[in-house]
C-alpha cells in the first residue's frame, strides 16, 4: 500500500496541476484543425469558467469542477490511459473488472486535480511545434507560474470523437508508464485484488480530506 500511496502523493503535488491543464481539452468533439489549436481554443473555455465572476466563491468550487469535468469528459480518454497503466494485466481481466478499474482510476484522477484546478487561472501556457504521425499527435507545452515552469507533452490519438489525450509526459516522465510500473509492482508483490483494494482505500482517504 505504501508504494501506491507514495505515487499518488507525488501526483497530487505536481502532476495534478498538469492534469488540470490537460482537462481544458473538454467541450464537444474537436473541430477540424491541428491538435494544438484545439487545445488552445478549448482551454479558453475552462479559463472562462474559472474567471466567471458568478462562480468565484469557495462555495461554488464544486460547481466549477462539475462544469470543467463535463468539458473534459469528451476530450480525455480515461479508459485508454487506464488500459496503458495496467498493461499487461489489463488483457487478463474480465470486462466487469476492466470497467471497475477504469472507474477507480478516473475517480482518483479527478480527486488529484480537484484541489489544484483554481491554480491554472493565474498561470500561462507556452506551446511549441507539435508532432503529427498518422492518427497520433504530440503537443508540447510549458506551464508557467511565478518562479516555476512545468514542461508537459500531451499525447493524443484520433478517434471518432476527435483528438483525445491518452497520456501525459511531465518533465520527461510518462504518467501511464509511471503508473504501469507502480501497479505492476503491487500486482507482482501481492495480487490484482490487492491493487484494487489499495486504490479504493486511497480514493476514500482523498475524498475524506
Amino acid at each position: 500500500m505504501a508504494g501506491i500511496k507514495q505515487l499518488w502523493t507525488v501526483f497530487l503535488k505536481g502532476w495534478g496541476l498538469a492534469l488540470a491543464f490537460s482537462l481544458a481539452l473538454g467541450a464537444a468533439a474537436a473541430l477540424a484543425g491541428q491538435p494544438t489549436e484545439d487545445i488552445k481554443r478549448l482551454m479558453e473555455e475552462v479559463l472562462s469558467i474559472l474567471h466567471n465572476p458568478g462562480l468565484k466563491t469557495p462555495a461554488q468550487k464544486q460547481q466549477r469542477l462539475e462544469m470543467i469535468e463535463k468539458l473534459a469528459a469528451s476530450r480525455f480518454d480515461y479508459r485508454e490511459m487506464a488500459k496503458l497503466s495496467l498493461d499487461p494485466t489489463w488483457d487478463t481481466l474480465t470486462k466487469a473488472q476492466q470497467d471497475e478499474f477504469v472507474h477507480l482510476f478516473t475517480e482518483l484522477l479527478k480527486v488529484s486535480y480537484a484541489g489544484r484546478i483554481d491554480e491554472i487561472a493565474n498561470a500561462r501556457v507556452e506551446y511549441q511545434p507539435e508532432k503529427l504521425d498518422g492518427d497520433k499527435a504530440e503537443v508540447y507545452a510549458v506551464i508557467l507560474r511565478p518562479n516555476d515552469k512545468i514542461p508537459v507533452d500531451f499525447l493524443l490519438h484520433q478517434t471518432p470523437k476527435g483528438w483525445m489525450i491518452y497520456d501525459l509526459v511531465i518533465e520527461k516522465v510518462s504518467l501511464a508508464r509511471n503508473f504501469q510500473q507502480q501497479f505492476g509492482c503491487a500486482i507482482q508483490g501481492a495480487s490484482y485484488n490487492y491493487l484494487v483494494r489499495c486504490l479504493r482505500d486511497k480514493l476514500q482517504e482523498e475524498k475524506g480530506n
